[in-house]
């Protein structure tokens, strides 16, 4: 098959033009062809064909070659240009392959004419093809210039033998290190954390003493030659030897991971404390178990006892610290954010002016408590003795950080970013190193003496804020203070928060018929007891099975059942259940420790009434009596 092959002609001689039209049919190929006589018509045959090759007489009436040559190139175009002439002389030919005309041909020789078109085709195509691969590594270099721009790496080039450094704008970054400084292997060392700095040198210098793979990766923690800023780094590359085993270039790239390890020392510090947190759930509600039978067992001696009795200040010491003993269970369920809450609407700015009297009897006259209020301030949905507790936590922290006084400030604010509130606690105490920032929610760690805390404060108040949904970060500097800022959940309106109507003034008495529920024998017993002194019938079961089948058999009255949560065989909420379906009329009331169960069983049915351990028989009769007089169907929390 002949080749097509488009030509321009730019000839005022028809003859002439057909002749050229033959000479290179007869070489084979299949001519496309077209005459123009003036420049209007070249101009337009540019823009209508691409051309293979322009063939130019050199003199017309209207036109010549250099005028043709002149519209190719303003129309930016790369097409092999012939200059085919009667008579050229050498001085005007040498002027027109200065202009960019590719060759000329005598008409009285056309025998070149062919062989200069299938040179100049060959040459045009090399042209075409060495462009595109210019424009394909441009294209190359700058994706490759994008990539490394928007994955922030920085580039870094080493010869050992020179001890030539180059390195990238953003390697410099990494390295803290000037755009205008002068660069070197010394100043790298420089530039890493003197704790790093042995381990980084010895890796890379076993790298350039030894011919192997060259492969190196290294992380590490820099301190800014400029800014002093401390950074953590990755770097990785590899190092290219001669055929002698002698390093010649050590290429690589940087990438500054600060704010992955930030984030995967928050997740590492999230699951410690989240360990943490279940471990001390777990003990608050086997130590509630165990305060539920000390605490109740001292208030009904006490109760037996006449006031003079010998005994009493003895019973009213083990009973106060079982009360102590208690409060320290609910910072434990806090903590571990397993503490049953009371959420209601609650406006910061009044919580925080009501607060702000106690607090400031707490600190002392030596620190002053200034509060900055958002006037717009929105609804947080959250118990505002919890809300307090944090506050008072927070403060006396502040307190303790200002040993000679100071000033600490609470701020609050709607951040509409996030829609949720700020609650901020900053002071011009002396502040804290980036260790122990790092350890202050863990529970039982403190910077205090001796016998001067718990070390529960802080780890209280992120279970408190974590179990409202919320978050809490701090920033702080030795020398410079230290802010806790909380953010909490922001509600859109404000709802009602106590549905129940509670009977605070009735007699707690009564003489229904009860089931208690209870794997634990010392709390049964004493759950028994307590409601037995109320007056009411009491029957008795350890687990679940042994539950169903007391109902089954009982051909009295049932009035309520009293379950523990956490059970053998069978959880609590799963019995009362069952116990409903055969007995639709029953009230329910459970009973836990552990609070997480409760919140996930009242969420299943609003129904169920609740009573966290350890109670007081006051708060066992009280709770009783309301859930027996409420109608089925009512929740008495």
């Amino acid at each position: 098959m002949s080749e097509t092959l488009r030509v321009l002609q730019v000839e005022d001689s028809e003859s002439d033009a057909a002749l050229i039209v033959r000479l290179l049919e007869k070489a084979g190929y299949d001519v496309r062809s077209e005459r123009v006589e003036d420049p209007e018509d070249m101009r337009a045959a540019l823009h209508r064909h691409a051309w293979d090759v322009i063939i130019a007489d050199h003199s017309m009436a209207r036109f010549d070659a250099p005028g043709a040559l002149r519209a190719l190139h303003e129309a930016s175009l790369d097409i092999p240009f012939i200059v085919v002439s009667g008579s050229i002389g050498a001085d005007l030919a040498v002027r027109m392959m200065k202009s960019g005309a590719h060759d000329y041909v005598l008409k009285d020789d056309l025998t070149r004419l062919v062989p200069a078109v299938e040179r100049e085709l060959r040459e045009a195509r090399s042209r075409r093809d060495r462009g595109r691969a210019e424009e394909e590594l441009a294209e190359s270099q700058e994706r490759l210039a994008l990539a490394v721009q928007a994955t922030q790496l920085g580039t870094f080039d080493f010869s050992p033998r020179t001890g030539k450094l180059v390195w990238s704008e953003m390697t410099r970054r990494h390295f803290g290190l000037p755009p205008d400084a002068e660069v070197s292997y010394d100043v790298f060392l420089r530039a890493v954390h003197p704790d790093d700095r042995e381990r980084v040198n010895a890796v890379v210098q076993s790298l350039l003493s030894a011919h192997s793979d060259g492969q190196y990766a290294a992380e590490y923690r820099t301190v800014g030659i400029a800014d002093r800023v401390e950074r953590r780094v990755s770097s990785w590359g590899r190092i290219f030897y001669d055929p002698m085993g002698v390093p010649l270039r050590f290429i690589g790239v940087t990438l500054d991971i600060s704010e992955r390890k930030r984030l995967e020392d928050r997740l590492h510090q999230a699951q410690k404390l989240e360990s943490l947190g279940s471990l001390a759930g777990g003990v608050a509600h086997d130590f509630n178990n165990l305060l539920t039978v000390i605490n109740g067992y001292s208030e009904l001696a006490l109760a037996e006892l006449p006031e003079d009795h010998p005994v009493q200040a003895i019973l009213r010491q083990i009973h106060g610290a079982g009360e102590r003993a208690a409060g320290l269970t609910q910072q434990l369920l806090a903590f571990s954010r397993k503490q049953m809450i009371n959420p209601k609407p609650v406006v910061l700015n009044e919580l925080v002016c009501e607060t702000r009297k106690m607090l400031q009897r707490l600190v002392g006259e030596h620190v002053e408590i200034v509060t900055v209020s958002d006037p717009a301030l929105g609804w947080i949905m959250a118990d505002p003795g919890q809300v307090s507790q944090v506050l008072m936590n927070l403060v006396v922290n502040a307190r303790d950080a200002m040993p000679n006084g100071g000033i600490v400030t609470i701020r609050t604010a709607n951040v509409d970013e996030t829609n949720s509130i700020l609650l901020a606690v900053s002071d011009t105490g002396t502040g804290m190193d980036e260790a122990t920032r790092q350890r202050i929610f863990e529970p039982f760690f403190t910077t205090k003496g001796q016998g001067r805390g718990t070390g529960l404060g802080l780890a209280t108040v992120h279970g408190i804020v974590s179990q409202f949904g919320g978050s809490i970060e701090v920033d702080s500097e030795l020398g410079r203070g230290t802010t806790f800022c909380i953010n909490l959940p922001r509600v859109k309106s404000v709802l009602e928060a106590d549905p129940v109507d509670a009977r605070r003034g009735a007699a707690n008495r009564g003489a229904e018929t009860i089931l208690v529920v209870e794997d634990n024998e010392s709390v049964r017993r004493l759950t028994v007891e307590m409601l037995k002194i109320q007056g009411y019938r009491v029957l008795e079961a350890e687990a679940g099975e042994e539950a169903m089948a007391i109902v089954s058999q009982h051909s009295g009255a049932l009035h309520l059942v009293l379950s523990d949560i956490v059970m053998p065989q069978m959880m609590g909420d799963e019995l009362v259940r069952r116990i409903r379906a055969m007995r639709p009329e029953i009230r329910v009331m459970l009973m836990s420790g552990y609070a997480e169960h409760i919140i996930d069983a009242a969420k299943l049915d609003p129904d169920f009434g609740f009573i966290a351990k350890p109670f007081s028989r006051k708060d066992l009769a009280r709770r009783v009596r309301e859930k027996l007089d409420a109608p089925v169907g009512v929740l008495v929390p």
